[in-house]
């Protein structure tokens, strides 16, 4: 590479532009937008049951809840599983919903599983906020991520990774205790 030129331009120009069309389709490939009208045959419901499983094929941005501009509604937050923990899966969840109904049935929930359907605690990780507590360090696994009612707020984020054993999650929020790992 040549001193002062960035990576993109130095790999397109030594192999002819050819990335250029492989790019776009990575980025729109891994972005999966759930919430309860547009989850198709794989529905979710509220509460701490996932009835639906996210699959190895949607490795990269998932993107959660209602539309930009709508909050998220009493009765329409869902729970959600990750698959059985395998080495390189990785998942970066993201609220596009500008708030959640002050309601336990508008939350939405993410289960850490031994084998993508039955719960077991495999989460550990860092919860980092930008209100006064500025999160914590969370080293005993858990089995939750929790999108919490009446505080969450579109941009807040997790992102979890997978060593084959335990998911690793670095969690970043607005306001205190908008996202919790449980």
């Amino acid at each position: 590479m040549k001193r002062g030129q960035d990576f993109a331009t130095s790999i397109q120009g030594s192999l002819g532009g050819v990335l250029d069309s492989h790019g776009e389709a990575l980025i729109l490939r891994n972005v999966t937008n759930l919430n309860v009208s547009d989850t198709g045959s794989r529905a979710v419901s509220p509460g701490d049951n996932p009835s639906g499983s996210l699959l190895r094929a949607e490795c990269g941005y998932v993107v959660l809840g209602s539309a930009i501009g709508t909050a998220q509604a009493i009765g329409s937050g869902f729970s959600l599983a990750l698959p059985k923990p395998e080495r390189g899966l990785h998942y970066k969840f993201i609220l596009r919903a500008p708030s959640i109904a002050n309601n336990d049935a508008a939350e939405i929930k993410i289960h850490s599983t031994s084998d993508g359907t039955n719960g077991s605690p495999l989460i550990i990780g860092m919860v980092r906020g930008h209100g006064d507590d500025q999160g914590a360090n969370v080293v005993s696994v858990k089995g939750m991520i929790k999108f919490v009612k009446n505080k969450s707020t579109a941009g807040d984020m997790a992102e979890v990774w997978s060593d084959g054993t335990n998911w690793f999650a670095d969690i970043v929020y607005d306001v205190d205790g908008s996202i919790t790992l449980t």
